[in-house]
């Protein structure tokens, strides 16, 4: 994946410097779950990281529909928390207030100024820049109402019926596969179909 994200162009440093940002925004991610649900008064959090990310799970069966939301929007939280930071460092380092906008949108989008080289080495703003990358794009499709991703599990406590909550899925992700199959993101598109097929197996086999 970091090979077909970075097309290569930093050969082998640049894909293993992906990996590590990859990792960290992750781990963070997971972390965020982990930790809110321990603060909540959960016990015992376990995560894995597996896959294509990973997974927390915890004690929260004495929790809230509120405390169940909040656990699930923490691991996004906590990975733009992560990136947040050296977002902000790479939008002020090298120009003023004026345009930071539009150089915030440049970098989650992976297009960084050459006068950042200048005074920084490759790597680091290579690195810096991934991290930005994975942090927020990670967030986002973790958000998209499909579950198992975290806005999913926030569909799912807000409606409280399986069947419904599937559908729903279902129909946003049939959607979504769509356009991202018309604009050409085809890795989306098979994600999407892989989160579809989940959630036809869970209609499948829900009782209500």
């Amino acid at each position: 994946m970091a090979f077909l994200l970075c097309r290569g162009e930093q050969g082998g440093l640049g894909i293993a410097l992906f990996v590590v940002a990859g990792f960290l925004c992750i781990f963070a991610h997971e972390m965020g779950h982990a930790l809110a649900g321990r603060w909540l008064g959960g016990c015992r959090p376990v995560v894995d990281m597996a896959w294509l990310g990973g997974s927390c799970t915890n004690n929260v069966c004495n929790f809230t529909r509120f405390q169940l939301i909040l656990t699930a929007l923490s691991g996004p939280i906590a990975s733009m928390a992560l990136a947040f930071p050296v977002l902000v460092w790479m939008i002020f380092s090298y120009g003023d207030a004026d345009g930071a906008a539009l150089r915030m949108v440049a970098l989650v989008c992976g297009i960084v100024p050459a006068s950042m080289f200048e005074f920084c080495p490759p790597m680091i703003v290579l690195f810096c820049t991934y991290v930005v990358q994975v942090a927020v794009w990670w967030s986002l499709l973790n958000l998209l109402p499909i579950f198992p991703l975290d806005g999913g599990v926030v569909l799912y406590h807000l409606l409280n019926a399986p069947r419904k909550l599937h559908t729903v899925c279902m129909a946003v992700g049939g959607i979504l596969a769509l356009v991202f199959f018309a604009l050409g993101f085809y890795a989306m598109f098979f994600i999407l179909l892989f989160l579809i097929f989940i959630n036809y197996h869970g209609l499948k086999h829900s009782p209500y």
